[in-house]
């Protein structure tokens, strides 16, 4: 297996395919909270060092990422940065 294809593989996708694997439902919320603990730093190393400039051109602030971050991990931050650029979209 390629170092590629590794990273690709989830451990949920991994875990289906392995036979007698529980998947209950308290791994089901583990595999949601990694998976949004892993969009969210993304977000941080892809947005955290743009500049205001930067960010407003795709109608964001440093404000809406460090918010978005720093919510709960209940919410998604991806939407809310969706959210965040519509609404801001609006005033242009």
């Amino acid at each position: 297996m390629t170092r590629r294809n590794m990273t690709q593989t989830t451990l949920g996708r991994t875990a289906l395919r392995v036979p007698g694997t529980f998947r209950g439902l308290p791994l089901e919320r583990l595999l949601a909270l990694v998976h949004e603990w892993r969009t969210r730093r993304d977000i941080e190393r892809s947005l955290g060092n743009l500049s205001n400039f930067h960010l407003r051109d795709v109608c964001l602030t440093k404000a809406d990422v460090d918010a978005a971050c720093a919510d709960s991990f209940d919410r998604s931050a991806s939407q809310a940065l969706n959210s965040a650029a519509q609404n801001r979209m609006g005033n242009w």
